[in-house]
């Protein structure tokens, strides 16, 4: 009933998939990159085919753990009794960790070293994780920048949003503050605010479709602009 354990449940939710596909996704490239550079020498195939097949086939093995996780752990919150809610959250999830794949194909593309790839990502992944919207509010303005271009914080307030879409009744909800003298609900736009939510539901949910597909862009090219030496 308390929304900060709502916030907190949906925060480490996203923060725990989000890195568990960005680490797994690092090290698909420079695993197979003897594969790789055999059979594009031997002209078995075109570099956009193999990058096709093997984003393709990984992305939902890598859905199947988060969507059951989702099934089990939504309902056991009791947060919302509610299909729409759960159907809704779940998508966000979902995406979400097709974003953070996509992020960690592009670093692996990009660092064939494991040991350099596995540095860059672990300071990427903290730096975008602070800037979420959950440990950092109040952000220096010199790194504000840098969470919008955060899938930990599009999903959290598109979770959000979803949740809390209409007023919270003020009984164990945590929010002393708005709730005071007679007020029985706070208001969906208070609670926005106090958990410092920002844009629609459109632009998270947009901006998540888009960091699951720019970076995927980005990865090819880093392994097509690969010099004969780096191979």
């Amino acid at each position: 009933s308390n929304i900060y354990d709502i916030r907190s449940y949906f925060f480490f939710t996203m923060t725990f998939w989000v890195f568990d596909a960005m680490f797994t996704a690092l090290t698909a490239f420079p695993s197979e990159r003897t594969v790789i550079l055999k059979e594009r020498a031997g002209a078995s195939y075109r570099l956009s085919a193999y990058f096709l097949a093997k984003t393709t086939a990984d992305a939902p093995v890598r859905l199947i753990l988060p969507l059951l996780y989702m099934i089990v752990s939504f309902w056991m919150s009791g947060i919302r009794n509610n299909a729409r809610i759960f159907f809704g959250t779940l998508g966000c999830t979902l995406l979400s960790v097709l974003a953070g794949e996509a992020i960690g194909l592009f670093i692996g593309a990009a660092v064939y070293d494991l040991q350099k790839g596995l540095t860059i990502m672990t300071v990427l992944t903290l730096f975008l994780m602070l800037l979420g919207g959950f440990f950092v509010e109040n952000v220096p303005v010199f790194i504000e920048w840098g969470k919008f271009v955060s899938p930990f914080k599009y999903a959290f307030d598109a979770s959000l949003l979803l949740v809390f879409d209409e007023p919270v009744p003020c009984d164990g909800s945590g929010l002393e503050e708005i709730c005071t003298d007679d007020v029985e609900f706070a208001e969906t736009a208070q609670v926005h605010n106090d958990l410092g939510i920002q844009g629609s539901m459109g632009f998270n949910v947009g901006l998540l479709v888009v960091m699951s597909f720019v970076p995927r862009y980005f990865a090819y090219l880093a392994l097509r602009s690969k010099k004969a030496s780096e191979r």
